[in-house]
């Protein structure tokens, strides 16, 4: 009886190993595809160490008989402390994270305080270049105002294109402490033209979703005084007639000196505002620009900082671009700061796509 009690505890404990050799091999070869994908040397080292030590502990094994229990001990502790954290930095930098909605900016979709979760994987993970920007631990070695640092991300490759109209979290390219939520408007080689606050793509108007919004104008009849509010296209249309009739959407046919509209020096000229913008067209990797003093305001930021290119108008060449960019937008259009005032967003700014907001 005994005997047969043996026998079935090893045959348990041989199960048990196996699938946990089972588990390890499944681990590693998710772990070789992800050193594949990333070339990530000393991290895919880290990962074997970590999934060694969750599964078949040989590397526990191995330390725990060459040092005392109370040296052992505290290795265990310290490790646990630092995987539980290593693993949340991993998550949050590689597969999903959570941001903060600092504005007004996307109302009616989301409101200032909301929270969005964004997916990191499809549009390629922004690994970071400095612990500065790393999740988690980051905001510990963060200082106060503005850095003169553009180059932040090393971009992995992607699993899906970017589409147009969906709404991602980028690193501010005003203040490298924030982050922002707009949507995709412009993608790599689009042209774009904004006209009386309706966007045209390539020539052909965008059609609005039912969240964006606009000011309205109201003229009190009583007392001649003017109202502004705020409506959504859904909520205009709900409207009564008699209601529509006395509105009218608050178009700026001209630029306000007062606000800053990109690029500052062909804006002032040509009197672009925040409703009649443009033509531009976003960079794209790869494609190829006549140099003269109109692109030459448009493209001079992007090319000297995130392309890391000094250029000047006198040189007569054809710059090629070296990154993809986009033009975001915010749905509130009357009450946002986006592309339309601080320009294009590098595709390595960009960490992700919302998908859940709460």
């Amino acid at each position: 009886m005994l005997i047969q009690k043996n026998i079935l505890y090893f045959d348990m404990m041989n199960l048990k190993l196996q699938k946990r050799h089972f588990l390890f091999g499944v681990l590693l070869s998710l772990t070789i595809l992800f050193y594949l994908w990333s070339k990530l040397f000393y991290l895919f080292l880290f990962l074997i160490i970590v999934i060694d030590s969750f599964t078949t502990n040989l590397s526990v094994k191995f330390i725990k008989k060459r040092l005392s229990i109370k040296v052992f001990n505290i290795i265990k502790y310290s490790y646990l402390i630092i995987v539980s954290i290593f693993m949340a930095i991993f998550i949050r930098t590689f597969l999903f994270d959570i941001y903060f909605v600092p504005s007004s900016s996307m109302e009616k979709t989301l409101s200032p305080n909301d929270y969005v979760l964004i997916n990191k994987i499809s549009y390629g993970v922004k690994v970071p270049k400095r612990i500065q920007e790393v999740p988690v631990i980051g905001n510990f070695f963060r200082r106060n105002g503005r850095l003169n640092e553009y180059d932040l991300f090393m971009p992995l490759g992607p699993f899906k294109d970017y589409k147009r109209e969906d709404i991602v979290v980028f690193k501010s390219i005003e203040d490298n402490n924030e982050f922002l939520v707009k949507r995709i408007i412009g993608l790599p080689n689009d042209i774009l033209t904004i006209k009386d606050s309706k966007v045209f793509i390539n020539g052909e108007y965008l059609k609005e979703k039912d969240d964006y919004s606009y000011d309205y104008v109201n003229f009190s009849k009583e007392n001649n005084i003017k109202e502004v509010k705020t409506y959504s296209n859904e909520e205009y249309l709900k409207l009564g007639n008699e209601i529509k009739n006395s509105l009218k959407r608050n178009i700026k046919s001209e630029g306000n000196r007062e606000v800053l509209i990109f690029p500052t020096y062909i804006s002032q000229k040509k009197q672009w505002s925040r409703d009649n913008y443009g033509k531009i067209i976003v960079p794209k990797k790869g494609m190829k620009i006549k140099l003269n003093r109109y692109n030459f305001e448009l493209y001079k930021e992007i090319i000297y900082r995130h392309e890391k290119e000094i250029i000047s108008i006198s040189e007569d060449k054809t710059y090629t671009f070296k990154n993809d960019y986009f033009f975001v937008m915010g749905d509130n259009r009357h009450n946002s700061w986006d592309s339309r005032n601080f320009g294009f967003i590098p595709e390595n700014y960009i960490m992700g796509k919302c998908f859940v907001f709460f």
